[in-house]
């Protein structure tokens, strides 16, 4: 029997937030470049698997929903955010190698 994936991406949700607001009140910060590049490389990891997901859940909306109207309208939204985020996706993987090449002092 497959499980609700919905608790993993909460748990994802919390850590992320988690990380903003220890960068933001100083209580973490990067330490060098490097820290940030892997940092960078694990966004892109995220996020390279944000639109499959995206897909799957647009798939289970048509498929659970009772009106078939609403389920149209918000499987096109989502989609739209799959296509957001592969480009986000290709974003990080840029910006993961351009930080690989920066020296710390």
């Amino acid at each position: 029997m497959p499980y609700d994936p919905s608790p993993l991406s909460r748990d994802a949700a919390k850590t992320l937030r988690e990380i903003a607001q220890d960068l933001e009140s100083g209580k973490a910060e990067f330490d060098s470049p490097r820290s940030a590049a892997r940092l960078l490389r694990d966004f892109h990891e995220l996020a390279e698997h944000l639109p499959q997901v995206l897909l799957q859940a647009s798939a289970a909306v048509e498929r659970t929903a009772r009106d078939r109207d609403d389920a149209t309208a918000v499987a096109r939204v989502i989609g739209e955010a799959a296509t957001t985020a592969t480009n986000l996706t290709d974003q990080l993987r840029r910006a993961h190698e351009a930080a690989q090449d920066v020296r710390g002092r």
